[in-house]
């Protein structure tokens, strides 16, 4: 029987916790924009893969009470000292598949950009 003895994150930790949720949501935020501006449904694999990262992290410090099981094992990050669970690692690769597929299959346009969006005055709504 194998004991986990949980111990208390370092301020290091903590801190790469915090700018990964919040690099990670941004980048949900940014790609969900992106996908409904633009029709892309490719820029919902970065979406996807952000929230898991979110969850990957949230999830990880939630259960570091000792919960075995998916958010126990993980894989070792030596340079940084921590580790990161399945769900994580499985957001980091969706990210960079979507972020790839993206830029592999986006099409350009032959010179047409597209029209900035433009809120008009009222006024321009009541001309006859």
């Amino acid at each position: 029987m194998i004991l986990v003895i949980p111990a208390a994150p370092t301020p290091g930790q903590v801190v790469i916790g915090i700018v990964a949720v919040l690099v990670s949501a941004l980048i949900a935020t940014t790609s969900a924009f992106v996908a409904r501006r633009s029709g892309n449904w490719l820029y919902h694999l970065g979406t996807a893969g952000g929230l898991l990262i979110v969850a990957g992290v949230v999830g990880q410090r939630s259960a570091a009470g000792g919960a075995t099981g998916l958010w126990a094992s993980g894989i070792n990050v030596p340079v940084l000292g921590v580790q990161l669970d399945p769900v994580t690692a499985a957001g980091i690769i969706m990210t960079l598949f979507g972020l790839v597929l993206t830029l592999l299959l986006e099409h350009l346009p032959d010179g047409d950009q597209p029209r900035p969006l433009v809120h008009r005055h009222l006024e321009d709504d009541d001309a006859v």
